[in-house]
């Protein structure tokens, strides 16, 4: 009879389990809270729905883009589970969970327990993480996907000390490049990363500088069919170049010196530290110089991924701003884990005091983002709470009612309204004039004079100069006459508002 043996696991494995069980239960309870889809979610949403597998080819209706192969898989999570909220944001949920895991593994690779778990915490409690692992958008495939790329790297890649690789595993690394492209726009950075340190590597051995040449080839192929399907057409969006301009690297880079450290501190504020650009630099310079120690064909990918995107930010193809961020996470806070490793290595002479100094910067960093996570665990954030107002308009909605929509809360109505049979009933679409919003949605409120019961959907409401544009449209409403609002719904929380207003003579 076998016996086995198990290892007992000692406090830094069990520390870790804790932690990203932590992580798992927040992300968790943010994908069950029941938040309703906001106004980006709800247009990537009608796409989906309304579209046909091969219709998703085409270039998407509201300005919207997303990876191929993430709208794909989308349809067919709908096609199998129905359509929902749940269902909708199902892949995403399930890649936020395992970019947790894969960030742990990676992490076993280069880093002690000393820089390990403050890195692990800082992403298990991350809001935006937590958060956008149950959003309705591609950006937390991102993350996944730069993490399942260098987690194929580190198992299949030689050793530092080492370049001999069996043919047969360059294969997987093919096929994860070939895969990833198709689900995640900025892989191509990692695997520019990858590629290049490939070839650094095995510079000195022409038969393996031939095999890193034939993968990456493959992987051009796999993104000259992205380009080609979706990429072409979305680089040549007006709307969204327009919309991210801030967000692209000027030209020359000594135009505007600020725009790299405001980068810095705006990447590591978005991930809930507020600390100052210039010392973010710090810190992430000597997590690098601590990484290039620790493993260097890591510390290079590193560098060189980030290298790509801020090249494909100063062409104009990529924003570094706000969620598109959201790939580089792994790697800037695995290089905060790295400046925890290399403080730790420096102070290991002061034995106790090594640990508490390390202790001490963690739990200075760390309480901002821990205090988040509470927070948004005891509320989660809800953004636009539509679910709330509908109910209250199908309980309270007589034939005959007219309902108008603000124009920004016309996706969400739009998706939400076959499940309140709303979709024979007679409703006004706002019209969104950017240059002149508020003009053009009074333009609306004029032409419901007459009706004796008006119903008034606002959500996402636009603000311009100072100016909230709901409240100037409410008491326009009231300074003119128009009408008198007999009921108000608000969502405590989000900017979803009802009204049912008379508009009669």
């Amino acid at each position: 009879m076998s016996r086995f043996h198990f290892s007992k696991p000692n406090w830094s494995d069990l520390t870790a389990a804790l932690l990203i069980g932590m992580g798992l239960v927040l992300r968790l309870h943010q994908y069950l809270s029941g938040r309703s889809l906001w106004l980006d979610e709800a247009m990537l949403a009608l796409n989906i729905v309304e579209r046909d597998f091969l219709g998703l080819l085409k270039p998407l209706d509201y300005d919207q883009g997303a990876p191929l192969g993430f709208l794909l898989l989308e349809k067919l999570t709908i096609s199998l589970l129905g359509n929902g909220e749940l269902t909708l944001r199902l892949p995403s949920v399930i890649a936020g969970c395992l970019a947790l895991v894969f960030f742990y593994l990676l992490l076993r690779h280069f880093l002690s327990p000393a820089g390990l778990l403050p890195a692990l915490a800082l992403f298990a409690l991350s809001e935006r993480l937590i958060y956008y692992t149950s959003e309705l958008k591609q950006y937390i495939f991102d993350t996944f996907t730069l993490l399942a790329l260098l987690l194929v790297f580190v198992y299949l890649s030689p050793s530092e000390e080492q370049d001999d690789l069996p043919n047969r595993n360059w294969i997987p690394l093919l096929v994860a490049g070939g895969v990833a492209v198709w689900f995640s726009h900025p892989s191509v950075f990692v695997l520019a990363g990858i590629g290049l340190t490939l070839l650094w590597q095995n510079r000195r051995n022409r038969r393996k500088l031939t095999q890193v040449g034939l993968v990456i080839i493959g992987w051009l192929v796999s993104f000259g069919g992205v380009f080609l399907a979706s990429l072409n057409a979305l680089a040549a969006n007006d709307f969204l170049m327009a919309y991210w301009q801030d967000y692209f690297m000027p030209m020359p880079p000594w135009s505007n010196p600020g725009w790299m450290l405001n980068t810095l501190t705006h990447f590591l504020t978005y991930f809930g530290l507020s600390i100052p650009g210039w010392l973010a630099l710090l810190l992430l310079l000597g997590g690098w110089i601590a990484l290039w120690r620790l493993r260097p064909s890591l510390a290079m990918i590193f560098a060189l991924t980030l290298l790509a995107a801020f090249g494909a930010a100063a062409l104009g193809k990529y924003p570094l701003g706000g969620r598109m961020l959201l790939f580089a996470a792994p790697i800037g806070i695995g290089l905060l884990g790295a400046a925890f490793e290399g403080l730790y290595r420096a102070l290991i002479r002061l034995r106790w005091g090594a640990g508490l100094a390390v202790c001490a910067l963690s739990l200075a960093l760390l309480a901002g983002t821990a205090a988040n996570a509470l927070e948004n665990f005891r509320e989660p954030r809800m953004q636009e709470n539509m679910h709330p107002a509908i109910r209250v308009l199908r309980a309270r909605h007589r034939s005959g009612d007219l309902i108008y929509i603000y124009p920004w809360a016309e996706p969400a109505f739009r998706y939400y309204a076959p499940f309140y049979d709303f979709e024979n009933e007679q409703f006004v679409s706002g019209q969104a004039d950017p240059p002149q919003p508020l003009a053009s949605t009074l333009a609306d409120i004029q032409t419901l004079r007459g009706n004796p019961r008006v119903w008034l959907l606002f959500s996402h409401i636009a603000e311009a100069d100072g100016v909230n544009e709901h409240e100037a449209i409410m008491a326009e409403i009231d300074l003119k006459k128009l009408g008198k609002c007999r009921l108000e719904s608000r969502e405590p929380g989000t900017s979803v508002l009802l009204y049912l207003c008379n508009f009669s003579p």
